[in-house]
């Protein structure tokens, strides 16, 4: 029997780091051109997350932990998350490890449940930087399933 969110999606956390990376790392090399111009930031976003197998949501981070970007569904833009403080949310603990501006690749978090869904929820994260500076994250919301015994 699975005991929490965390043990029952742990497994598949480094698979879909591995599955997204390459993809996650062009959205954030072409994101550090339009990091401060959030409808265009949207609007890059909104042009991937379809690319993105499974990803339910698609947003940016800043490296304070403030949303820089528009919380982008595959068929919605919600524009009210803009700005938000997420360093408290469960993957925050993530940013002490890729706020090093020599992390490089994608980088999930450990499951929890999704405010916006309030699924069971896998965040993906991949560093926006323009030389050595870092800007923030792209984050990349997944609902893994999993199957369990009858």
């Amino acid at each position: 029997m699975l005991n929490s969110v965390e043990e029952s999606f742990e497994p598949d956390c480094d698979v879909l780091s591995q599955r997204v990376n390459g993809q996650l790392r062009v959205i954030a090399k072409r994101s550090f051109r339009v990091w401060f111009n959030r409808d265009r930031l949207d609007r890059l976003l909104a042009e991937y997350i379809g690319a993105l197998k499974d990803c339910e949501l698609i947003y940016a981070i800043d490296a304070d932990g403030h949303q820089a970007s528009s919380n982008i569904h595959t068929n919605a833009i919600d524009i009210s998350a803009y700005g938000q403080d997420l360093s408290r949310r469960p993957y925050a603990v993530s940013l002490l490890v890729i706020n090093n501006t020599t992390f490089h690749g994608a980088f999930a978090c450990k499951a929890y449940t999704s405010q916006v869904s309030q699924q069971p929820c896998v965040t993906v994260m991949y560093g926006v930087t323009s030389g050595s500076s870092l800007l923030g994250h792209i984050a990349a919301d997944f609902y893994p399933t999993v199957e369990r015994p009858p």
